[in-house]
């Protein structure tokens, strides 16, 4: 961890942070906590294990062997969290898609042990209501967390920080969003002419580290951090060598939307990836769409790795083999356990007339 910037003058010093999930970024924001000094107690919360999730029995055991403290919960109700929060100062969620409306009784939790400071699980791209889909998608329940954390929590004194940084290529799957670096190969879902917003993995972490140190410059508010800004059709060329050859398939925006609805309706977890390449070229990836202002300024020390550099590393190492990848695919988190076919029946009663299926595969 190279950022190294202490609390502001003048501001309360918060010591004790917990994070709420041990996987995928948490286990990196704890790693990066601990290392860093600063904090005199780092807690990782995390839902009691099955005997069987060998895995993560063993990334507990880890993280254990750094020093940093372990305690479990086995509901997501206030009162369990609550006693897992007791003597902590900041909490930071980091929790998956599929658990973002447990951070309701997360919050309540958090008040009922005195915590200081929630930052919610962001951590990725803002949320901006599409205008070809009538349901509002998996990310909604993020905006719902925002609003009870602005409306119910922090009149109660509990500070919030919502954090959006884009899409991590190192951390998302390029495949998701069809770049299939192994084989130098990809799929483009209409022009990819929309800019979107990249940020690693690694300066992600060093955004958050920065931010808990310094409560009294970065509490209630939002924080749009941006390592690059990019378009589909130049990743593609990175990954292919061009941005319109053999190697590259483009789908029409009619195709994919109807691919999605026949996805959906089966129940197949593709469809969140079809879903997020018509997110991108539709603009929602752009974590300051409606021209926000980027707090890039409030980090200096960073200087952070481009989507086209992210892209480089991340070919090398598919091609020379390494263990992140399996299958031409990296595996070194989960996948989202989320589903995109909440209402899906009305997105599909809007299938474009004018076209019909292909059959052409999008993922």
């Amino acid at each position: 961890m190279t950022t190294d910037i202490t609390a502001a003058k003048g501001s309360e010093a918060y010591t004790s942070i917990a994070v709420v999930g041990a996987g995928g970024y948490g286990e990196l924001f704890l790693k990066a906590l601990k290392q860093c000094g600063y904090f005199v107690k780092v807690r990782a919360v995390t839902r009691a294990p099955e005997a069987t999730e060998t895995v993560k029995l063993e990334r507990l055991q880890r993280l254990r062997a750094l020093g940093i403290e372990v305690l479990e919960y086995a509901s997501v109700a206030a009162d369990d969290f609550s006693r897992v929060f007791a003597g902590i100062d900041t909490v930071v969620s980091a929790v998956a898609v599929a658990g973002l409306l447990d951070q309701i009784p997360m919050i309540d939790g958090a008040i009922a042990a005195g915590v200081k400071w929630f930052i919610p699980s962001e951590f990725g791209v803002a949320q901006y209501q599409s205008a070809w889909m009538p349901f509002k998608g998996p990310l909604a329940a993020k905006e719902q967390v925002l609003e009870y954390l602005v409306k119910t929590a922090m009149p109660k004194g509990l500070a919030y920080t919502a954090v959006y940084t884009g899409l991590a290529l190192d951390y998302l799957d390029p495949h998701v969003i069809g770049l299939k670096l192994s084989k130098r190969r990809a799929t483009l879902v209409g022009r990819g002419a929309t800019p979107a917003t990249f940020t690693c993995a690694a300066d992600v972490v060093k955004v958050l580290v920065s931010i808990v140190r310094r409560p009294g410059e970065m509490q209630n508010r939002v924080i749009r951090y941006a390592g690059s800004t990019s378009k589909m059709r130049e990743l593609i060329k990175v990954v292919t060598g061009s941005s319109c050859g053999d190697n590259v398939k483009i789908v029409s925006i009619d195709e994919a939307r109807l691919k999605f609805c026949e996805l959906a309706r089966q129940q197949d977890m593709k469809a969140f990836q079809v879903y997020g390449r018509l997110l991108i070229e539709e603009g929602m990836a752009q974590i300051n769409l409606r021209r926000e202002p980027l707090d890039n300024g409030l980090f200096p020390d960073i200087k952070p790795e481009s989507a086209t550099e992210t892209l480089v590393r991340l070919i090398k190492l598919a091609e020379a083999g390494s263990e992140m990848f399996k299958g031409g695919q990296i595996i070194h988190r989960s996948h989202t356990a989320s589903s995109v076919t909440d209402g899906v029946g009305e997105v599909c009663k809007q299938e474009p007339a004018s076209t019909t299926a292909t059959g052409k595969s999008l993922v």
